[in-house]
C-alpha cells in the first residue's frame, strides 16, 4: 500500500493508557489531480471511531518533516482549518490548483508530486484529570500526483513502457513517460526479489543485484495504477 502513517505522542499526566488505532481514515491510498477534469479533486475522510476526533489537513512538496505551516505548494484546500469529526461521520476537503500570482506553474509536460496530510487527533479523555495519559496523534500521508492536460500516452501505459537493461552488477530502468510509476515487487528469474519504490517522469534508477546474481533476461514486476490497485507486468532486460 503506498501510504505512510507517523505516530506522533503527548504526554499528559497519573496511569497510562495508549490508544493505538487511527480512528480518522481516508478513502483510497493516492489521490491524482487530472487537469483534464477540472482545476478540483475531492478527498473523502471518515471517522471510523466512536468518538470524536480533531482532523488537520495539508499539502507538502516532498520534505515529510516540514511544519504545515511553513509549506507552500500550489494547491488550496477547503475546508483549511481544523475539524471535529464525530463519530461515524465524514467529510470531503477539496484540492484545488490554484498558483499564486507571480508563481511558476508547475510543468505542464509531465506529472508532479506532492503528498496529502491528515493528522487524527482523539479527544483528551473526560477522566483524564490527575492520570499520566500517553495520547497517540496519527499522521496519514499519501501520494497526490498533479496531472497536467494534454499528456502524452496514458498512465495505465506507463508501466509497459518502463525500459530495463543491464548496468555491470545491476539492473537500470528508465521511464520515458510522463507519468510516475509505482512499483510495489520486482522478482528475478530466480525468486530473489529487489527492494524497488517509485520511478519519475523521464528518471532513471539503478537496481544493485544481490551478490552471485546472474543478470536476468526478464524480470516480474508488480506496479500500482491510479486506484492503488496492484498489477502484474512482465518485461525483457536489454543489454
Amino acid at each position: 500500500m503506498n501510504l505512510r502513517a507517523t505516530v506522533c505522542v503527548a504526554l499528559l499526566a497519573g496511569a497510562i493508557s495508549i490508544p493505538a488505532h487511527a480512528a480518522v481514515t481516508l478513502q483510497g491510498t493516492r489521490i491524482v489531480h487530472d487537469a483534464s477534469k477540472g482545476r478540483d479533486v475531492t478527498v473523502q475522510a471518515s471517522n471510523r471511531g466512536e468518538q470524536p476526533a480533531m482532523v488537520q489537513v495539508w499539502i507538502d512538496n516532498g520534505d515529510s518533516q516540514a511544519r504545515p505551516e511553513h509549506v507552500r505548494t500550489p494547491f488550496r484546500l477547503t475546508p483549511a482549518e481544523p475539524r471535529l469529526l464525530q463519530a461515524h461521520q465524514g467529510q470531503a476537503f477539496r484540492v484545488t490548483y490554484a498558483p499564486r500570482p507571480g508563481e511558476a506553474p508547475l510543468p505542464a509536460d509531465r506529472e508532479s508530486l506532492f503528498y496529502f496530510n491528515l493528522l487524527d487527533i482523539p479527544p483528551k479523555p473526560k477522566d483524564a484529570a490527575g492520570r499520566n495519559l500517553l495520547q497517540f496523534a496519527v499522521r496519514t500521508r499519501v501520494k497526490l500526483f498533479h496531472r497536467p492536460e494534454g499528456l502524452q500516452g496514458a498512465a495505465r501505459d506507463a508501466a509497459a513502457a518502463l525500459q530495463w537493461s543491464a548496468d555491470g552488477d545491476a539492473l537500470q530502468v528508465r521511464n520515458p513517460s510522463a507519468y510516475h510509476v509505482t512499483l510495489s515487487t520486482l522478482t528475478l528469474a530466480d525468486g530473489r526479489k529487489l527492494d524497488v519504490d517509485m520511478i519519475a517522469p523521464g528518471t532513471e534508477v539503478r537496481l544493485p543485484l544481490p551478490q552471485g546474481t546472474t543478470m536476468p533476461a526478464t524480470v516480474s514486476f508488480q506496479w500500482l495504477d491510479d486506484y492503488g490497485t496492484p498489477r502484474n507486468h512482465d518485461a525483457p532486460v536489454g543489454p
